[in-house]
C-alpha cells in the first residue's frame, strides 16, 4: 500500500487488517475487519454468515490474555459499539457458545440435487454480512428496485388498497454498494485539497470539491480460486465478486460557501467549461470530496462523520449522476482533520437517495447528525413512509425486533442511510497528470510563472496539470477554444502532441511572451 509513498505520505495511507479469532463447535474461524472502528453489528453479521446463528442467539465470550484467562460475555454490547470500546484487540480469541438446538441449526444442510432447468440464483439467499458488489447481489437476490414515493403521495385516499401505501423503512444497512472502492494513483490531489481547506478547518467549517476520474471494473483474480469459506462450504454469494473502482485523477474546487454543518455550492460560471474540458480528457465526476474538522463523538455511538446536510447533498448529487434505472456510482471521500489523516469513503443508500429525490427529508435544527421526514405541501400525511428505528433503551444491542415508529417531523439517526466504501492508494492505476500546482482560478501572471518553472519540459509535460487545462479556454480566447480542447484530449489520451498543435502553441507562446 505504501510502495512509492514519500516520507510525509505514509501516515496518510496507513491502514491494516484487524483480525479476530473465533472458536466454535465447528472449528476455528477468522473475522476480518478494516480496523478496530468496526461495530458489534459488523461482528455479529459475520458470525451469522459463518455459522447461521442469528445475532439474538449468539453467546460470545471474550477470552482474556494470560495470566487471567477469564471469559467475558460481550453479547450484550450495543450494536453501535466499536470493537475498540468492547474492548477487542487484534488477534483476540472469541468463543461462540451454542446449545444443542443452535448447533443443529448451525450444521450445514446436505446439498440437494439441482434441477438443471431451474436457475441456481433463484434459490440462493443474499449474503447478510459486509457489503457485496452490486453485480453479485443482483445475480443472487435479484436487482433491487428503488421506490418512487411520489406515486404513493399522490394516490387518492378513497381508491387506496394495501399495495397503494408507501413501503415501510426499517433500521437495516444496505447490503450492496454500487461503487466498491476509490483508488488514488497519487495522493497529491488529496494533499493539495487538504492544504487548501486549512482556513476553513481553523474556523471549524468544511470545504468541498468534485473528484474527477474514471470508473473501471475492479477484477478480483482470486474469484476462481477461493470457492470455499472457512467451514469448507461452497461459496454461493461471491462467484461474481468483480466490483467497480473509481480511479480519482483530480479534484475541482468550485465556488462555495463554508458552513459549520457543511459547505454548499454557489453558482459556478465556469461549469460548462469545466465539464467540456473534462469530457475532452475522458474524465467524469466520480465523487464528492469533503475536508472538515473532527466532530465530537456521539454518546450513544452514532456516526459523526457526515452531517445531515452533507448526506442530503450527497444523495442529490447521486441522483444527478444516476443511470436510467436510478442507480448511481457517485460517492464521497471525507478527510477529517486529526493527528493521523486517513481518507474515509461513503455513499448514500438507495432509499436515502429516493427520499431526497422526492423531497421528503429535512434537517433538524440543533442536531446536525439527525434527519427528519417532511410531508410535502398538498400530500396526505397518512401516505408518508413509516420509519422504524431501535428503541433508545434497547439492551439487546439492537438485535431485538422491537422498534419505535418515527412520526413525520421527529428526528432520527441516519446511520442506516450510509453505505461504507473503500478508499486506498492504487497499485494498478497510473497518474494522468504530472503536476498539481496551478491555482483554480489562474491569472496570466500565474501562467507566466508556471511556464518559467517548467521551461525545460515538452508541451505534453508542461500542460499536464488539471487546473491549468481548465483555465486554457480563457487564456486562449474564444477563437482558439478548439486548440484548448485538443490539448486536453491529448493529455487525457496520453498521446504526443501533433505537429500542427505544436505550431499553434509556439505561435501562442511567442504572442504571450511565455518563452
Amino acid at each position: 500500500l505504501l510502495t512509492g509513498a514519500k516520507k510525509g505520505e505514509r501516515d496518510f495511507w496507513l491502514t491494516m487488517v484487524f483480525v479476530v479469532r473465533m472458536r466454535t463447535s465447528q472449528g476455528m474461524m477468522r473475522l476480518l475487519f478494516k480496523n478496530d472502528q468496526a461495530t458489534m453489528e459488523d461482528l455479529m453479521l459475520q458470525v451469522k454468515d459463518l455459522t447461521d446463528v442469528e445475532p439474538v442467539d449468539q453467546k460470545l465470550m471474550l477470552m482474556e490474555p494470560l495470566p487471567s484467562r477469564k471469559k467475558v460475555d460481550i453479547s450484550g454490547k450495543d450494536i453501535r459499539t466499536t470493537l475498540a470500546k468492547v474492548p477487542l484487540r487484534k488477534g483476540d480469541m472469541l468463543h461462540l457458545l451454542e446449545s444443542d438446538k443452535l448447533r443443529v441449526k448451525a450444521r450445514p444442510k446436505p446439498e440437494k440435487k439441482k434441477d438443471e432447468t431451474q436457475s441456481s440464483s433463484s434459490k440462493q439467499k443474499a449474503k447478510k454480512g459486509p457489503h457485496m458488489t452490486f453485480k453479485a447481489y443482483a445475480k443472487i437476490a435479484g436487482e433491487p428496485v428503488i421506490p418512487d414515493f411520489s406515486t404513493y403521495l399522490t394516490s387518492q385516499t378513497h381508491q387506496r388498497s394495501v399495495n397503494s401505501y408507501a413501503p415501510n423503512i426499517h433500521w437495516k444497512l444496505q447490503r450492496y454498494r454500487h461503487l466498491d472502492m476509490f483508488s488514488f494513483p497519487s495522493p497529491t490531489a488529496l494533499m493539495k485539497f487538504y492544504s487548501n481547506s486549512r482556513p476553513e478547518i481553523k474556523e471549524g467549517m468544511s470545504r468541498i470539491g468534485i473528484m474527477f476520474g474514471r470508473y473501471v471494473e475492479d477484477i478480483n483474480p482470486l474469484v476462481e480460486q477461493n470457492t470455499l469459506d472457512d467451514l469448507k462450504r461452497k461459496k454461493v454469494w461471491d462467484y461474481d465478486a468483480n466490483g467497480v473502482r473509481a480511479d480519482v485523477q483530480a479534484i475541482y474546487e468550485p465556488p462555495q460557501e463554508a458552513m459549520t454543518t457543511g459547505a454548499r455550492f454557489l453558482t459556478d460560471p465556469r461549469q460548462d467549461i469545466v465539464q467540456g474540458m473534462a469530457d475532452a480528457m475522458g474524465l467524469e465526476p466520480v465523487g464528492l470530496c469533503i475536508c472538515k474538522a473532527k466532530a465530537p463523538e456521539d454518546k450513544k455511538g452514532f456516526q459523526t462523520i457526515l452531517t445531515a446536510k452533507e448526506l442530503k447533498m450527497l444523495a442529490r448529487l447521486q441522483g444527478v449522476f444516476a443511470n436510467e434505472k436510478g442507480f448511481s456510482r457517485f460517492a464521497c471521500v471525507v478527510l477529517v482533520h486529526q493527528d493521523t489523516i486517513e481518507p474515509e469513503a461513503y455513499a448514500a443508500a438507495d432509499i436515502c437517495m429516493a427520499l431526497e429525490r422526492d423531497e421528503l427529508l429535512g434537517t433538524v435544527k440543533g442536531e446536525p447528525f439527525k434527519l427528519k421526514t417532511e410531508t410535502p405541501e398538498g400530500a396526505d400525511p397518512s401516505a408518508m413512509p413509516v420509519i422504524y428505528v431501535p428503541k433508545d433503551n434497547d439492551t439487546s444491542g439492537g438485535t431485538n425486533q422491537a422498534k419505535i415508529k418515527v412520526n413525520p417531523g421527529e428526528p432520527f439517526p441516519m446511520d442506516f442511510f450510509i453505505v461504507k466504501v473503500l478508499a486506498a492508494m492504487s497499485k494498478a492505476a497510473v497518474p494522468l497528470f504530472k503536476h498539481c500546482e496551478f491555482p483554480v482560478n489562474g491569472k496570466p501572471s500565474d501562467l507566466k510563472s508556471y511556464m518559467q518553472r517548467h521551461q525545460n519540459e515538452g508541451f505534453a509535460s508542461k500542460f499536464s496539470d488539471f487546473n491549468l487545462l481548465l483555465n486554457l479556454p480563457e487564456f486562449f480566447g474564444d477563437n482558439e477554444t478548439e486548440t484548448a480542447v485538443e490539448v486536453a484530449r491529448c493529455i487525457g489520451a496520453r498521446e504526443e502532441f501533433p505537429s500542427e498543435l505544436c505550431s499553434k502553441l509556439d505561435t501562442w507562446f511567442i504572442a504571450k511572451k511565455l518563452f
